[in-house]
């Protein structure tokens, strides 16, 4: 299976949108609208989407992702397969999700500066494409991409346990296999870290 993988650009916007509006979750419509920008979800987003329905608009995340693209707060990469979007994989810098911030997740910080941190959020991955690497290829460019651009760890956050409750961050077994490590075990969700191999961190902070 040839793949050609992307980084999202605001030229790509459209290829994202159909990902989101037909394929994505063709299987499972209760993710359905979702449009990945979750983790960037903050409390003056309510407000807004009161004010947007109240006009008469009918999807306000769709409206989101456009607008967080463009601007570059919506990050991540898109895989293809023959010209069409199958998978994809939201990555960004740590500091950029507000669902990540010290006063929301403090567990997830340190007391003492390592460094860029890239964080791997979520994995969609078209129902048809499932179970052929696509997952595992997205996240090799990701760490590829993140320490050629000077990142300390690349972190990932997948669920542990047999509920399988947070499958969107990806299955814990494939961060091992690409040479993930745990840094911590928050019980039903562990914090798994690969480090940049020339940067020199202290992982027992």
């Amino acid at each position: 299976m040839d793949m050609v993988i992307k980084r999202l650009s605001p030229e790509l916007i459209n290829d994202y949108l159909e990902f989101f509006d037909h394929i994505a979750f063709a299987d499972n419509l209760e993710w359905a609208g979702c449009y990945c920008v979750w983790y960037h979800w903050h409390e003056g987003l309510d407000a807004e989407r009161k004010e947007y329905e109240a006009a008469g608009g009918t999807c306000f995340k769709r409206e989101l992702a456009i607008k967080y693209i463009q601007k570059g707060i919506l990050q991540g990469y898109l895989a293809y397969v023959d010209g069409a979007v199958v998978g994809w994989c939201n990555a960004n810098d740590k500091t950029s999700y507000v669902g990540f911030n010290k006063e929301k997740r403090p567990e997830l910080w340190e007391k003492e500066d390592i460094g860029k941190v890239k964080s791997i959020v979520c994995f969609t991955i078209a129902p048809s494409m499932r179970r052929k690497g696509i997952t595992t290829q997205l996240l090799s460019r990701v760490c590829e991409d993140a320490f050629s651009e000077g990142y300390s760890c690349v972190e990932a956050y997948p669920g542990t346990g047999v509920t399988h409750e947070r499958s969107y961050h990806g299955p814990l077994i494939i961060y091992e296999k690409c040479g993930f490590v745990v840094h911590k075990d928050l019980g039903g969700e562990a914090v798994m870290r690969k480090y940049n191999p020339v940067c020199k961190v202290d992982v027992d902070i």
